[in-house]
């Protein structure tokens, strides 16, 4: 009865050992993991490698890094090479069955990194909501909107939906429009918004600007100016309030001739 039990206190030592071993070789793998992510997003930089391969390439060097300390870790506490990888097939089945929606999402996730429908800092549309690429994390993609809200979007509604990227190209198309009152002169106006718009460095020449008037239901006329903006050179919102005030002058300076003409005629 002696040497049984002083066999199975060797034993259940030996476990115990072989478990505290193996717990040693996840917890440097977990430090080896993060030094490998760092040291590959750093090396990725400084060869000016695009962002969203460098955030591929440092995920999956850290995911299989801590798979290998996992793997190391049963290994050793198991000392059966066999039984972990028949273990980890079960448990992966496993996993995949409990967490659909996230192995679902990480997976789109990495097919976002792979095939870059749209990149980091992109504007992007999805159903309702409009923002600025952020990040693509493994779960989610973080949208930032104009209005400083954050967004986050699962990875699969990315992936199987409609994306509208509205700064794949590099020009937009902007619009105005401006109500006329009655008493302007609108004879010419029209052109001499146009040239004042030609004269502008931040308005595309190519395609020109499109000034038009609209007639209105109830009976007057709206100015529609419709031009085209390089948005990564120039600030759209800055562009617009400068366009608005040519707009306004244009008006206002056709009213005054149309006022003097009048009076004249009056004389």
């Amino acid at each position: 009865m002696g040497a049984m039990w002083d066999w199975i206190s060797a034993h259940w030592n030996d476990e115990w050992a072989r478990f505290i071993e193996g717990l040693l070789l996840f917890l440097i793998s977990v430090v080896l993991a993060a030094v490998v992510r760092s040291a590959a997003r750093s090396q990725l930089k400084r060869a000016h490698v695009d962002p969203q391969v460098i955030l591929l390439v440092s995920r999956i060097a850290y995911l299989a890094t801590l798979l290998l300390g996992i793997i190391a870790f049963f290994t050793r506490w198991f000392e059966n090479t066999a039984l972990v990888f028949g273990g980890f097939g079960f448990f992966a089945l496993a996993i995949s069955l409990a967490f659909q929606d996230i192995l679902k999402n990480f997976i789109a996730g990495i097919f976002l990194l792979v095939e870059r429908p749209f990149r980091l800092g992109d504007e992007i549309a999805v159903e309702t909501h409009t923002g600025i690429v952020e990040n693509i994390e493994m779960r989610t993609t973080t949208l930032r909107t104009s209005d400083g809200v954050q967004v986050l979007i699962p990875n699969s509604l990315l992936y199987t939906g409609t994306i509208s990227n509205r700064t794949r190209y590099p020009a937009r198309l902007f619009t105005l429009t401006a109500k006329l009152p009655e008493d302007a002169a609108v004879d010419g106006l029209p052109d001499r918004v146009r040239q004042q718009l030609m004269k502008r460095p931040d308005v595309a020449k190519e395609p020109p600007p499109h000034v038009g008037l609209q007639p209105n239901i109830d009976g007057g006329l709206t100015l529609e100016v419709r031009y085209w903006l390089d948005y990564r050179k120039n600030d759209p919102l800055v562009v617009q309030a400068a366009v608005g005030q040519e707009i306004y002058k244009a008006i206002h300076s056709s009213s005054v001739a149309a006022a003097t003409k009048k009076s004249s005629t009056r004389r």
